[in-house]
């Protein structure tokens, strides 16, 4: 099945579809040639917006992320109680999700283009809230 390729040196196969796919391949690559790129597994992030223009907004974020910082401060000293995390895991993450809202909300309003910002989003419930209709 294999035999000794005279010009190249190299081994080739007189079988299988699959292995012709591989030396063919392998071939390109030893000879340089381009090799089509593979498809991302994820989609890319949206592009970043611009930072808001407003220093209203920027005092704000501001704010958003000082109490983000004594949440994660309540929430670390509060998981270091054993007794405390198996009685109230729940409500632990809860202090964790109500984090990450804020410091979505705070990237949000610290964008110039806030619906740019909004597809940013990572967590698909807030997203939505964010782009319903308006009630009125």
């Amino acid at each position: 099945m294999w035999n000794q390729a005279a010009a190249g040196g190299e081994a080739s196969v007189n079988g299988p579809a699959q292995q012709r796919l591989v030396d063919q391949i392998k071939a390109e690559m030893r000879t340089g040639a381009a090799v089509p790129p593979k498809p991302p597994l994820f989609k890319p992030a949206p592009a970043k917006p611009e930072p808001s223009s407003d220093p209203l907004d920027h005092r704000i974020v501001e704010e958003l992320e000082c109490i983000r910082r004594h949440l994660d401060l309540l929430g670390s000293a509060l998981a270091n109680d054993l007794v405390l995390v198996r009685r109230y895991t729940i409500q632990l993450q809860s202090l964790d999700l109500v984090n990450q809202l804020l410091g979505h909300l705070g990237a949000v309003i610290g964008a110039e283009d806030k619906m740019l910002a909004v597809e940013r989003v990572s967590l698909p419930e807030l997203k939505a809230r964010l782009k319903r209709r308006p009630l009125t």
